[in-house]
């Protein structure tokens, strides 16, 4: 069954091993408005284009040293419509 690609269907365990991310990270990403995930109760569930945001999130921090508020000033100057187009875009700025 293939899913859309904002579909929320992953869950944060799926999501942090498949970017090699600790799950406190990410809600720590959450909490500081850097991603939403849908919530379900208790539970988070992100999408694949999520997944791609929290990935190019992480290339900011980790690969160019970008705080948190400069990563949130990078996403809220990039009005574009797919992930795609946010990753290209942030590359730009940089």
């Amino acid at each position: 069954m293939e899913h859309g690609y904002r579909e929320p269907v992953y869950t944060i365990g799926i999501v942090a091993k498949t970017l090699k991310a600790c799950p406190a990270t990410l809600r720590i990403w959450e909490r500081k408005d850097l991603i939403k995930p849908t919530r379900l109760g208790k539970n988070r569930f992100y999408s694949r284009c999520d997944m791609d945001r929290l990935e190019y999130i992480k290339e900011l921090m980790q690969k160019k040293r970008i705080n948190i508020e400069g990563v949130k000033q990078i996403l809220s100057t990039t009005q574009c419509s797919g992930c795609q187009k946010l990753q290209a875009k942030g590359k730009e700025i940089l």
